[in-house]
């Protein structure tokens, strides 16, 4: 359980900084390994705080409980395991991208418990999507994500405010059940 939501929401936003600070071609050229542990750890981190925000009920309004991302899927042509974890031509079906939506909460679970995770670059050097795969759908999809769906998300989050909120008690559980979460601005 989080106590209080905003320090988490404005470290959301920090990450959200470095990433857009971070992702230059000069950055990546001037130290590649430095630049992509930066990112790679914006996009884990930023993934936790989101999860954990979402998993403590009341701290996320249900418009961010229920965000949906645009990904594509890509389906594995090899058996996904130790020794066959990195992107290849022969690895995945790269011709046949399906466009699917992803809750934001399962696209979090995705990069939490990875299997799979790299960048994309474009032709300038930066970073324009990252693809992931849990340990548990490794074998069936793998779900490529722009960076800027991405960030956008990281924003509705960070900025995430419940202006309304109803609960209802009930008996079964002996406790109060949250009923509406209303989005808006104080």
């Amino acid at each position: 359980m989080v106590f209080e939501s905003y320090p988490w929401k404005h470290d959301l936003q920090r990450r959200r900084i470095l990433i857009i600070k971070h992702n230059t071609e000069e950055r990546f050229d001037n130290n590649f390994e430095a630049t992509y542990t930066v990112l790679e750890k914006c996009v884990f981190y930023s993934a936790f705080i989101i999860r954990k925000l979402i998993d403590c009920g009341g701290k996320l309004s249900d418009e961010a409980d229920k965000y949906t991302i645009p990904v594509k899927a890509i389906k594995p042509i090899k058996h996904i395991d130790y020794m066959n974890r990195w992107p290849e031509e022969d690895s995945h079906d790269w011709e046949n991208e399906k466009e699917v939506t992803l809750t934001g909460k399962s696209l979090c679970n995705s990069l939490i418990h990875s299997y799979i995770f790299f960048f994309e670059f474009a032709e300038n050097g930066s970073v324009i999507s990252f693809c992931v795969s849990s340990d548990f759908d490794k074998n069936k999809m793998l779900y490529k994500i722009t960076l800027a769906d991405w960030l956008n998300y990281m924003t509705f989050i960070a900025t995430d405010d419940i202006v309304s909120l109803s609960t209802h008690y009930d008996e079964k559980t002996d406790g109060h059940i949250i009923v509406k979460k209303e989005r808006g601005r104080w």
